[in-house]
């Protein structure tokens, strides 16, 4: 936290509305007047209550951040809070993974996935690596077109090639394509091209044609091994169709990822991420638990910083909170019910986001004001700035008032 200010009020200031006569105080034995003491046990009294001020309010401030993350997870305007985290049950996650974020409305839905995506490929005539080309000696030049798209490729066929080699220049030749890949396999002794489209849908068909020599017709690459096809699906029994295997729904607030096609429905449900949601409402209680331990065992040092705010705030907790299993022990101190928590919050999820979101937002706002006052704020000296009986606080001017008075001298007033 940035200091904002820090208070010093000078000797001068605070007594300069009075007029001071120092004398030889009254002592049961003669002794030789004093005409000066040393306060360097008031400075060191006064160095020991600024550390012990620093490191009070450095615990206070570790507590507040605790608390204010624990927070910020019941914030609902935060996507990755805890309050808008989703789960997912699925009856054959084998078949079909869903994920939901925070938009996704809970609730349950059937999907049934009649076939998948796929992409179109054109696989070569398989022969020996070691047997003769078939593609005719001299120059060679093939177009594929996909949709309005088109790529040209050229190379040149010798004849001391073998199959191999003719199907290694092909592969290089078609290396430089945006629309589809090439790759060479071999089973057994036997070698052929694949050629395929690079992603799937219906709109990724495309066609193989020689325009000089005799590449596609020779290795039977103008015939189609597997055909481009959009995924087909029923939604709550509506059916779609998707370009890809990976399909958003709802505005993008699920996502679908189709594995397996099948003729049975597949049970999904969309809940709120409840072992989430526990361990985060856990938290918060924990955070507000252990800063109103710490502030009840620190008034001597924080003495303006009351409890009454935050007090007032776990009260109202309580009562708005209690149907959710929420309570206020007789210290001040937060619990909860878990059994109750979960039938509760299964039942009206709705209700208990919002009732979380006010409590995170008043601690929040607690936190956030107290983190706002001057460092000096925190203790007496401050509040007694403008006291109108400046010796009953305990300011600088004050103890050094009370020291003099206990080493031997004293003040008398005149008003």
């Amino acid at each position: 936290m940035k200091l904002d200010r820090f208070s010093h009020i000078p000797y001068s200031h605070r007594v300069g509305r009075y007029h001071f006569q120092m004398v030889q105080a009254k002592l049961s034995t003669p002794v030789e007047p004093i005409f000066g003491y040393s306060l360097q046990p008031y400075y060191t009294r006064q160095r020991q209550w600024m550390t012990d001020l620093s490191d009070s309010l450095s615990r206070l401030y570790r507590f507040f951040a605790d608390l204010d993350k624990a927070a910020r997870e019941f914030d609902p305007s935060r996507p990755n809070s805890a309050i808008n985290q989703r789960a997912v049950a699925s009856s054959a996650p084998e078949s079909a993974a869903v994920q939901a974020d925070f938009r996704a409305a809970n609730g349950a839905h059937r999907l049934r996935i009649v076939s998948l995506a796929s992409g179109q490929s054109h696989t070569s005539k398989a022969l020996p690596g070691d047997a003769p080309a078939v593609v005719a000696e001299g120059l060679q030049q093939f177009v594929l077109r996909m949709g309005e798209q088109e790529e040209r490729f050229t190379y040149y066929a010798k004849a001391t090639h073998s199959h191999a080699d003719s199907l290694r220049s092909i592969a290089e030749a078609m290396r430089s394509s945006s629309l589809v890949d090439v790759r060479i396999t071999a089973q057994d002794q036997s070698v052929a091209l694949t050629v395929s489209s690079r992603r799937t849908g219906a709109a990724q068909s495309f066609e193989l044609r020689d325009v000089a020599g005799n590449t596609i017709r020779s290795l039977g690459l103008d015939r189609i091994a597997n055909r481009a096809k959009d995924a087909i699906f029923l939604w709550d029994g509506k059916q779609h169709t998707s370009p890809s295997n990976q399909v958003a729904l709802a505005d993008g607030a699920v996502q679908l990822s189709l594995h397996q096609a099948g003729t049975s429905d597949i049970a999904i449900e969309i809940m709120p991420d409840m072992e989430r949601l526990l361990r985060h409402t856990r938290m918060l209680l924990n955070g507000y638990n252990r800063l109103h331990a710490f502030l009840a065992e620190q008034p001597p040092m924080l003495a303006t910083q009351k409890l009454d705010a935050f007090t007032r705030v776990a009260q109202t907790a309580g009562g708005t909170l209690g149907r959710y299993g929420f309570h206020v022990q007789q210290n001040g101190q937060l619990a909860l019910d878990e059994s109750t928590w979960h039938e509760a919050v299964a039942a009206n999820f709705s209700g208990f986001a919002k009732a979380m979101a006010e409590l995170s937002r008043s601690f929040r706002e607690e936190i956030v004001r107290v983190q706002n006052k001057p460092f000096a704020s925190f203790s007496r000296p401050y509040q007694a700035a403008a006291s109108p009986n400046p010796y009953g606080q305990a300011t600088a001017s004050v103890m050094q008032l009370h020291f003099a008075a206990r080493t031997g001298l004293f003040f008398n007033q005149l008003w």
